[in-house]
């Protein structure tokens, strides 16, 4: 436990010092360390924290950073592996899988055919954005995936309006009570989807994610697990109750990269500026937030600070000193994809436009 206690000390020194801009290489040195970390040659992205699994997030989070890398090659790797492996060879017919990896008889494959409903999202979302960027070929197995989206992950909640199961099986529990993850929905991809489909429900989707937010935050702590019950509303989750933590932590990162003139920027600011644990007078970042009573448990891991730095750079106006620990240090893949979306937001890599779109600057915009 010392190890990673002392990389969250040295991640927060840096993150809370004095205010001055990041560099932004012109070349993404710490996407190679990730992709040279984490992806195989074929387009694998691997989590050797968890047995050397390979999950959909995993596939979809690399293909963004692959597109903002302008890294067409390992972008189409890393789509043709999760294609063949996690979609069966047919993303038109099929959902990816959500989990990959060796089975008890010690064969590499799907471990569970459910779906998870983020990683489709970013997945398809960096498919079209690829087709905008690269070619248009890529429209449509985006459009194909987007369809799926639609058919086997949003659904129609009584009282409240289209929704977005976190997968295709198992999340609806009766006739009355559906678990949502509130991290599963960034607003920018939901107004791009919107833009490209106006007969969708994405816009619909995006209110009632902020409805989800404002009903379930305490003191601007945003639950990992929401359940919505027919008859009364959503409600403390079922199964997690009101705990906050690798889930959750997204859902400040989202926030704080969504163009600030979206209608729904300052709602949501509104809603999760006010979090005590995150002020900049802190030692530490909590692991675990339990909202409902304030109580806080364990040290926050290093990418934390990654997924909460446009967060307090929005809410603070704090720039962090230092992005990455040196080269060729391997945080483990959840805190690398943290950080990699958080300081790559800061270091002005990528942002987001009104309509949701993708903007990707360059070396000299960066420095600006």
């Amino acid at each position: 436990m010392i190890r990673p206690l002392i990389i969250t000390l040295a991640f927060l020194v840096c993150f809370l010092s004095a205010n001055v801009h990041a560099k932004c290489e012109s070349e993404w040195v710490y996407w190679n360390d990730f992709a040279r970390n984490h992806i195989q040659k074929d387009g694998r992205v691997i989590d050797f924290d968890a047995n050397s699994i390979t999950t959909s997030e995993g596939q979809a989070y690399a293909l963004f950073f692959a597109l903002v890398a302008n890294d067409r090659d390992r972008f189409d790797h890393i789509l043709k592996w999760a294609i063949d492996n996690l979609a069966q060879g047919d993303l038109h017919g099929k959902l990816p899988g959500w989990k990959w990896g060796k089975s008890e008889k010690r064969k590499w494959e799907i471990l569970d055919e459910n779906s998870a409903s983020d990683a489709d999202l970013w997945i398809a979302y960096a498919l079209f954005q690829a087709g905008e960027k690269w070619d248009k070929s890529y429209f449509k197995p985006a459009n194909y995936l987007l369809s799926n989206i639609a058919k086997y992950e949003v659904v129609d909640l009584p009282n409240l309006g289209k929704m977005l199961l976190p997968g295709k099986e198992g999340f609806k529990l009766d006739d009355k009570t559906w678990r949502l993850n509130p991290s599963y929905m960034p607003i920018q991809l939901l107004r791009y989807f919107d833009s490209r489909d106006k007969s969708g429900p994405w816009a619909e989707i995006a209110i009632n994610t902020v409805k989800m937010i404002e009903a379930s935050v305490v003191r601007g702590v945003v639950p990992d697990w929401v359940t919505y019950k027919s008859k009364i509303g959503f409600v403390d989750d079922i199964k997690a109750g009101h705990v906050s933590s690798f889930d959750a932590i997204r859902v400040y990162l989202w926030w704080a990269t969504l163009n600030a003139e979206d209608p729904l920027f300052l709602d949501m600011r509104n809603l999760l500026k006010d979090v005590p644990q995150f002020e900049l007078n802190n030692r530490f970042l909590p692991e675990r937030i339990l909202a409902r009573t304030g109580d806080e448990e364990g040290v926050a891991p290093s990418g934390f600070v990654g997924a909460l730095a446009p967060y307090r750079f929005k809410i603070y106006e704090q720039y962090p000193t230092q992005s990455w620990p040196p080269i060729n240090f391997d945080l483990g893949y959840y805190n690398s994809v943290l950080n990699l979306f958080g300081f790559g937001w800061l270091e002005r890599r990528y942002s987001f436009n009104l309509d949701g779109s993708l903007t990707m600057r360059s070396h000299q915009e960066c420095l600006k």
